[in-house]
């Protein structure tokens, strides 16, 4: 069926936990979410604290805005809504979870030039895990990925290993000790492409990404999507706004239960926020990754 996976790409996803796909998203489309991505940018401006809109950068400045993250996009411009059911991507992931699943959260990381954070090594199945693995995120470079800006970086096969601990002092730290977990990361790929790519990775599988050490920007969007059977063990807040989720299919009050590794994120982590308040712990002297 158009816009599904080949058997090629579901194979390949099983093998080593991630795919990465080109030329996904319509340049115009593209355009217009580029625009709309840099309106919400914009009004930062008007504030000089995160909030549930905005994680922003430690030099953030109502003259000088820095936005790490914008938290759920789409709830803030019709353009990120349409692109949440964009066909030529929802296609792609019913090849994987099937017809049923639902939104766990979106957000679109922002690596400004010379400046943007790294993200250290995690999984994040650590931060969010569910009664079954049929979790992923899916990846979508608003900006060209390169060797310069922040790449994202994947283990391959990672995905079938085990939970690492991401504590660090007896807190939640959302990141991986690689030396003390003796981690194998020998066969970590870099991954680029254009604008309008996306990746699809597994939420067990272990990445990471790089510093922005280039003059440009690097935005990169992520949806991350649960099957309707896999319920947080971490509990829900609401559950009409649970159900309001749903991307594809039906609500499922049945949770499908697996034999999956979990470590659950608690006592939770000292820096609340995001990923990057919650790595301030590890990576506040980092350079590189």
């Amino acid at each position: 069926m158009k816009y599904n996976l080949s058997n090629d790409q579901v194979k390949q996803y099983n093998k080593d936990g991630y795919i990465i796909i080109n030329n996904v998203i319509d340049k115009d489309f593209l355009n217009e979410i580029k625009f709309a991505s840099d309106k919400i940018v914009a009004k930062a401006c008007f504030i000089d604290k995160s909030n549930d809109q905005y994680d922003l950068a430690d030099n953030h400045s109502k003259n000088t805005p820095n936005v790490r993250r914008i938290k759920q996009p789409h709830n803030f411009d019709n353009t990120f809504k349409k692109l949440l059911f964009y066909p030529r991507v929802i296609k792609k992931v019913i090849s994987l979870l099937g017809k049923n699943f639902r939104l766990h959260n979106g957000k679109i990381n922002l690596k400004s030039p010379s400046a943007g954070d790294l993200v250290d090594w995690h999984q994040d199945w650590a931060f969010y895990p569910h009664s079954n693995d049929d979790v992923l995120a899916v990846g979508i470079m608003l900006d060209d990925m390169t060797p310069e800006n922040g790449p994202v970086l994947f283990v391959p096969g990672s995905h079938k290993g085990k939970i690492y601990n991401h504590h660090h002092s007896g807190y939640f730290a959302g990141a991986i000790n690689i030396k003390n977990e003796k981690v194998d990361i020998s066969n970590v790929e870099e991954v680029t492409g254009k604008a309008g790519s996306i990746t699809i990775h597994h939420a067990r599988l272990l990445h990471a990404s790089k510093p922005n050490n280039s003059k440009s920007m690097r935005r990169f969007l992520l949806w991350e999507f649960a099957a309707n059977d896999a319920w947080p063990l971490m509990g829900i807040d609401n559950y009409n706004n649970f159900n309001r989720k749903i991307i594809s299919g039906e609500i499922i009050n049945t949770p499908r239960l697996r034999d999956v590794p979990v470590r659950l994120p608690l006592p939770a982590a000292l820096n609340q926020g995001s990923i990057f308040e919650n790595q301030k712990v590890i990576t506040k002297n980092k350079k590189s990754i």
